[in-house]
């Protein structure tokens, strides 16, 4: 059985492949149409629906720029809108360099999620001394060097209250502090270290293991909408003097959501770091015993 059916696995491989030159696809989650149903990671694949939201891992043979945003587009477009997708697109050389909870992250889904397509002359493959595991050290000094910079940020934004400052500009600051939970977020759960940086494609990534993004920053009515284009704004648009098409209107609104996600957030990944922790510890201490 397949998570979606032939001819879109079809249309869906060679979207890619005409796009990038492809290695291998993988898929390791789907999301059905309700926007908030739970993913199912490693998905059964008997169940097609009106809408399906899949995440897949892609190792390409070459770089081109924004091919991610691009070949989501495509896939939508193509397919209607009943297709949509996250991709992780890295590029077959990537696989020597990963370690620790990256080299985790790929290994694991290359064993275990649906293979769409693999180039049957150029496999791809991790070099690995056995199971590769998580390096809780190692994420807990990528949390703690993002908690740093937020800390940074978020001082200077919510302790600003010159009447003339910059809306424009502390949303850039609002912008970045998301950005860097979110990459906090992503790398506790599932030990991923991401390449491309959307709030689309974090919140997508996100989605996988908690509603926390879509609780704070929904997306269903129009409010919703206007908000979330004011806060994905990339901060690069403060190079440009014309007035943007959003409105600043919001800012305190947002701003009031972004301190509650944060919050909401550290409570998840310390939950998290300490579950991750207690299973180590028992590892340990089962290997010492055999020892």
């Amino acid at each position: 059985m397949k998570a979606i059916d032939y001819s879109q696995q079809k249309e869906l491989e060679a979207t890619i492949k005409d796009h990038i030159k492809t290695a291998a696809i993988y898929c390791f989650g789907r999301r059905e149409s309700n926007e908030n149903a739970t993913v199912t990671l490693y998905p059964d694949r008997d169940i097609q629906k009106k809408h399906t939201h899949l995440y897949l891992l892609v190792l390409a043979e070459e770089t081109i720029e924004n091919a991610t945003n691009d070949i989501s587009d495509k896939i939508k477009t193509k397919t209607d809108g009943c297709l949509t997708a996250t991709l992780l697109i890295h590029h077959m050389q990537s696989l020597k360099k990963m370690q620790d909870d990256q080299q985790y992250f790929f290994w694991n889904f290359m064993q275990n999620a649906e293979v769409l397509y693999l180039n049957a002359d150029k496999p791809p493959y991790l070099i690995t001394d056995g199971t590769p595991k998580r390096n809780l050290k190692s994420t807990s000094l990528y949390v703690a060097w993002r908690v740093n910079t937020i800390a940074t940020i978020w001082g200077w934004v919510y302790n600003d209250d010159d009447a003339s400052s910059s809306d424009e500009v502390k949303m850039s600051g609002l912008h970045q502090i998301v950005e860097q939970v979110c990459l906090s977020l992503i790398r506790v759960f599932l030990g991923y270290t991401p390449n491309h940086f959307s709030l689309d494609h974090l919140f997508n990534l996100c989605a996988c293991f908690t509603t926390v993004t879509t609780d704070f920053f929904p997306r269903t009515t129009k409010e919703d909408q206007s908000m979330f284009n004011l806060l994905k704004q990339q901060p690069n648009t403060l190079r440009f003097s014309k007035t943007n098409d959003v409105d600043y209107l919001y800012y305190q609104l947002l701003e009031e959501r972004c301190g509650k996600f944060k919050k909401q957030a550290d409570v998840l990944i310390q939950t998290e770091l300490d579950r991750l922790g207690q299973i180590q510890s028992e590892e340990n201490q089962i290997i010492e015993n055999k020892e």
